[in-house]
């Protein structure tokens, strides 16, 4: 995550939930234009209900790690287990993802506790090492568990600065170990005027339900899409298509404007795709995180995105692309709890009433005013 965001993110987590909100109704109008993307007729059987939260506690040697950063959730079905990454580009510990617990209880409560953690290693078995001359470790964004093979995908943002690397779709196994890396598009690799922004790469990923098929999302648009969005405008990132190893489509996926104008010109207030998790049939929960560093104000929002009849722009630009449809299910502001960072979703098991759970994690950017949160949702209509 970028350093500007991050301070935002800090601050606003010092902030009280009910100044946040005054400061929102006092905003000029213009400050918050509509998206103009087009609903799915689908999100009227949909709905998102916050059920409740806790946090995982701060610690600074967890099976000797520090425990923070964490970006990206999914659960493992057939083991009932959820595989949590952190983005700590191995600066604190060796790049690394964690195993949790979480339950649900009858009345909303929520409890989670981290089960034990391990590195992702290089081809040659080896963690990776920090940063150093010529060298970028890898930046760990999101996770998703193969319900097929039970392998564990991975992104990585890359890096674009004196040292360039590509974003990335990795393999390991559920022990850590490498198995594979997977191509991607032209589109996102890095190039003069072209390619992502640092630390707006490869943000998300998802399996659909039955395994067949792999989605990777920007988290913002790449530089020959545009500028990122500001309050007047949105904008479109790309959310990639990989059937087996291969990427085999790609959509525009349309960001709303931020919620609010910052103060003074600010390159670090922007909105973000920071994670998906695909409900099959071409249908996606997607969290839109904002924030703007000068209001200490973050926004978080999930929608239902749609695939369906979007242009396929694996090959092209987005220009006179049909983006995804999407259609606002749950603004985090609108809940009874205070919600911080929000990076990861996934589906969790079916709750007793015959609703489907929806999990969040939070990353706390390693910072003591920010908390690491576990959050769960019921999601009804799917």
């Amino acid at each position: 995550m970028r350093a500007g965001l991050a301070a935002a993110l800090a601050l606003a987590g010092l902030l009280a939930t009910a100044a946040c909100r005054s400061d929102a109704d006092r905003a000029d109008p213009d400050d918050r234009a509509p998206s103009a993307a087009p609903s799915t007729p689908a999100a009227a059987r949909l709905e998102l209900e916050y059920l409740g939260s806790t946090t995982i506690p701060r610690s600074s040697d967890f099976q000797g790690t520090a425990v923070g950063g964490l970006s990206g959730i999914s659960f493992d079905r057939e083991h009932d287990r959820y595989y949590v990454i952190s983005d700590d580009r191995s600066e604190r510990s060796p790049a690394r993802f964690y195993t949790a617990a979480i339950t649900i209880g009858p009345t909303g409560s929520v409890r989670a506790r981290l089960t034990g953690t391990k590195p992702l290693l290089r081809r040659d078995g080896s963690v990776y090492p920090p940063l150093s001359y010529g060298y970028a470790p890898p930046d760990p964004e999101g996770i998703a568990v193969d319900p097929r093979s039970g392998n564990l995908y991975w992104v990585d943002e890359g890096e674009r600065s004196d040292v360039l690397a590509n974003p990335a779709v990795r393999v390991a196994t559920p022990g850590g170990a490498r198995v594979r890396e997977l191509p991607i598009p032209k589109s996102l690799r890095i190039a003069p005027g072209r390619g992502p922004r640092r630390n707006q790469a490869l943000e998300g990923v998802t399996f659909t339900p039955d395994g067949r098929q792999l989605y990777v999302a920007m988290e913002d648009p790449l530089l020959q899409d545009g500028p990122n969005p500001t309050a007047r405008a949105g904008a479109l990132t790309r959310v990639t298509r990989y059937t087996g190893d291969a990427p085999d489509a790609q959509y525009a996926y349309p960001l709303e404007p931020l919620f609010l104008a910052p103060r003074e010109a600010d390159r670090s207030a922007t909105n973000g795709l920071s994670d998906l998790v695909a409900l099959g049939g071409g249908r996606f929960l997607t969290i839109e995180r904002a924030a703007v560093p000068d209001r200490f104000r973050i926004k978080v929002r999930i929608y239902l995105a749609d695939a369906n009849g979007a242009t396929n722009v694996l090959s092209r630009s987005l220009g006179g692309a049909v983006p995804m449809r999407k259609t606002l299910l749950l603004d985090l502001d609108d809940t009874r709890g205070h919600v911080d960072n929000v990076e990861g979703v996934t589906l969790g098991p079916d709750l007793p009433d015959g609703r489907k759970s929806v999990v969040l994690v939070t990353d706390d950017n390693f910072n003591w005013i920010q908390q690491t949160q576990v959050i769960a949702l019921a999601l009804s209509g799917a």
